[in-house]
């Protein structure tokens, strides 16, 4: 895997004339620069949280994950490529792929199978090591970059006929910022594409409590040696104070990695996001989520938890 160079950091009043800078603007320019300096802390740390947790769960990922054995919704996400897929074939090479945060390959296996040419960005490279070793058994070869999706999209000038998230936005300090910055390495044409996020919740405390005996149930079916740590991970959560920065109690790095897991992802905003840079919605849908048969046929009637996907396109340039 290629490493990804470091980035030039920008200067407070760059561009600027020396020593011309108004006491006002020096004023506001502090301000900002405190904000920026605050909101990169919290990113990075972020950043190593997912690093961290990664490294914890990647050896029990593709045994542990239950989406992985969704018969339904992995029928979803290949009617979902195929739906994309239709319209490649106006683009007379190759299509190239994007994928932001790929994981131990559910989405990336299905493209290569496809024929495409597919780029697999991930924090954690022991996620991307269990991907190449499957993709080599197939007899697939996708890139695969082990970066913060955060910095390669700041890097790259490359644009994509896909750029693909699969329960990845959750995970990320400013999603919005991310989806942002994705919608630009898509060429005219292209197509942004997001899944299995969580949406927020429109009942927070039913949503936390379908969330705890969700999460439960969802251990003893898929990973019953984590339970009783789980139990105890909580238990110790009730006694300690908030983390000042991130608001909340801070047990395991996966308190902090999936940052927006229990507040959820606004895709309504990701709509006027994309819709401003130029997309048009194709698809957009919420359905229930749940760990076992038993979570899903409950939520499926108190729709505590959603998740989400959108398929959007670019719109093609102008002749």
């Amino acid at each position: 895997m290629r490493s990804i160079k470091q980035l030039r950091p920008l200067s407070a009043c760059e561009g600027a004339q020396k020593g011309r800078c108004s006491m006002s603007l020096e004023l506001l320019s502090e301000t900002s620069s405190e904000d920026t300096r605050s909101r990169s802390v919290a990113e990075a740390q972020v950043i190593a949280a997912n690093v961290d947790f990664y490294r914890h769960i990647a050896a029990k990922y593709d045994s542990s994950e239950r989406y992985l054995f969704d018969t339904l919704l992995q029928r979803s996400i290949e009617q979902d490529l195929t739906k994309i897929g239709s319209c490649f074939g106006s683009v007379g090479r190759t299509p190239s792929c994007l994928e932001c945060g790929g994981g131990t390959g559910n989405l990336t296996l299905k493209m290569c199978a496809r024929g495409w040419k597919v780029t697999v960005v991930d924090v954690s490279e022991e996620m991307l090591t269990s991907l190449r070793a499957k993709a080599l058994a197939k007899g697939f070869t996708p890139t695969l970059i082990a970066a913060p999706i955060e910095r390669f999209l700041d890097e790259v000038e490359e644009t994509y006929d896909l750029v693909a998230f699969s329960g990845v936005l959750h995970h990320l300090y400013s999603y919005a910022s991310v989806v942002e910055r994705a919608s630009l390495h898509v060429c005219p044409g292209g197509f942004f594409y997001s899944n299995l996020d969580p949406v927020v919740p429109r009942r927070l405390l039913r949503a936390r409590c379908f969330d705890s005996v969700d999460i439960a149930l969802g251990k003893l079916s898929h990973d019953p040696l984590d339970v009783v740590p789980g139990v105890w991970r909580r238990m110790r959560k009730l006694f300690l104070p908030h983390d000042v920065m991130f608001n909340r109690p801070v047990v395991s790095p996966g308190d902090i990695a999936e940052y927006h897991a229990r507040s959820g992802v606004d895709d309504l905003e990701i709509i006027n996001q994309l819709r401003k840079a130029g997309f048009v919605m194709l698809d957009h849908f919420r359905y229930p989520s749940g760990r076992t048969r038993i979570s899903r046929w409950v939520n499926k009637r108190i729709r505590a938890l959603e998740l989400f996907k959108i398929i959007a396109q670019r719109e093609p340039a102008k002749t």
